[in-house]
């Protein structure tokens, strides 16, 4: 009887261990890994030496790898909107899961840029960092809401969590969502038309307001896949991008926007069958790791980047993105991933009381 109850016990540990793959995304983990990759290709692209013509058109390209990770947060972004008890338990999800290892990046960035190498100037400027306000304030100078560490996106990505929740609670399937999505990629040019009576145009074509509509195709091509209207989603992507053209929307993350979209609608109606474990445990660990990736490699290429150019491209290349993928581990798992379990734990526990 005993063996009987453990071999069952065993089963419905089995069963739920199972369960939990099939429910685990592992293809938006997978474009998480591509993104990274495209990210770290366009910023090692000035560090190598005798890049082929070719691979050096397709590194540039890399730069829309932060228009996959807005397609990716859109998609996400709805499951955890509906998960959340409230406004404020869904910003806790996100501040625990972005804000320390972003504060702590920023710090060393600080240390590191501006004291250390003195690359960037000592300023009450870097406030606007604090406060993710440099995507949002314009400066003469590119460095102050761009280049300070490449954290020109975490503005957009904050930013898009704090409308995400009241905006997902009225968008709750894929035809408001088509609809929203068109409208927002159709208001774009005269939104950037008034942006530019004062500023920049570089600052007003990255800027947050200009590229809602990329998450929002992450949240289209959510509510596609949930409920399994492919032919519908890639109509959807047609009109969309027809009166996008029409409107003269020929941003590059308009383009790779719904490049992204349809990837993830047409990979998701193959029905990809994640069965084998090593393989997924592999993936899953990658994905992990991005965001500490994404924040940290700068710091990467400030030690090796000297070097880069003294060896071929190609081992360049590969020493770059595993030192950082290496630095990106240990970040997540001495820094991202226990301050996100510990505050987690503050806040179940000051719920509990």
């Amino acid at each position: 009887m005993y063996r009987i109850l453990t071999d069952r016990q065993t089963d419905r540990q089995t069963d739920r261990q199972t369960d939990r793959q099939t429910d685990h995304d592992y293809l938006i983990d997978c474009f998480r890994i591509i993104a990274v990759l495209m990210v770290l290709s366009v910023h090692i692209r000035g560090y190598l030496q005798n890049l082929p013509v070719m691979i050096g058109k397709l590194f540039n390209t890399g730069a829309y790898g932060v228009a996959l990770y807005f397609v990716i947060s859109g998609f996400l972004s709805y499951p955890s909107v509906a998960r959340s008890k409230s406004f404020r338990d869904y910003l806790k999800k996100k501040e625990t899961r972005i804000l320390p290892m972003y504060y702590v990046s920023l710090l060393l960035t600080f240390i590191v840029g501006g004291i250390i190498l003195k690359e960037y100037p000592i300023s009450w400027q870097w406030i606007y960092h604090v406060f993710f306000l440099n995507m949002f304030v314009p400066a003469k100078e590119w460095m102050w809401w761009n280049s300070v560490n490449f954290f020109w996106t975490m503005p957009a990505f904050v930013a898009w969590y704090v409308i995400s929740y009241p905006l997902l609670r009225r968008i709750d399937n894929a035809k408001k969502a088509a609809l929203a999505t068109l409208i927002l990629v159709v208001a774009v040019l005269p939104l950037k038309r008034t942006m530019l009576l004062w500023a920049s145009e570089k600052f007003v074509n990255w800027n947050f307001f200009c590229l809602i509509y990329v998450f929002m195709f992450g949240v289209l091509a959510y509510f596609i896949v949930k409920e399994k209207r492919y032919l519908t989603g890639v109509i959807y992507s047609i009109g969309i991008g027809i009166a996008g053209i029409a409107v003269g929307n020929r941003s590059g993350f308009f383009a790779f926007g719904l490049v992204f979209y349809l990837l993830i609608v047409f990979l998701s109606s193959t029905s990809i069958k994640w069965s084998n474990s090593g393989t997924n445990k592999l993936i899953k660990s990658l994905s992990d790791i991005t965001y500490s990736t994404y924040l940290t490699h700068w710091f990467v290429l400030k030690l090796v980047g000297g070097f880069l150019n003294k060896v071929p491209w190609q081992l360049a290349y590969i020493l770059f993105v595993t030192t950082s993928a290496v630095l990106g581990y240990i970040c997540y798992r001495f820094i991202e991933n226990p301050f996100a379990k510990y505050f987690r734990t503050l806040g179940s526990g000051s719920a509990s009381s």
